[in-house]
């Protein structure tokens, strides 16, 4: 069952995730932030949920690819000047 929210002039339907998946965004959205205690608090509560070690580090990797496309493409930029 969903219920309806509003989080920063945001409406949405709480529940229209699975328990696991967002407990595994939660968790990875802490780890890009830096967020330790979130993030420890997430990963329990995703295990709890079900999440696999390969479902975590799969999330850990997409919570990745961001950052390293953004270094890379830095990385390109300067050292083509």
């Amino acid at each position: 069952m969903t219920v309806d929210k509003e989080f920063f002039n945001v409406k949405y339907k709480e529940g229209s995730l699975d328990a696991k998946t967002a407990q595994l965004i939660f968790f990875v959205v802490c780890i890009a932030i830096g967020h330790e205690e979130g993030a420890t608090l997430h990963l329990k509560r995703a295990r709890e949920c079900g999440a696999t070690e390969d479902e975590i580090t799969e999330a850990v990797v997409y919570a990745m690819r961001p950052a390293a496309a953004k270094v890379r493409n830095l990385a390109k930029a300067v050292i083509a000047k």
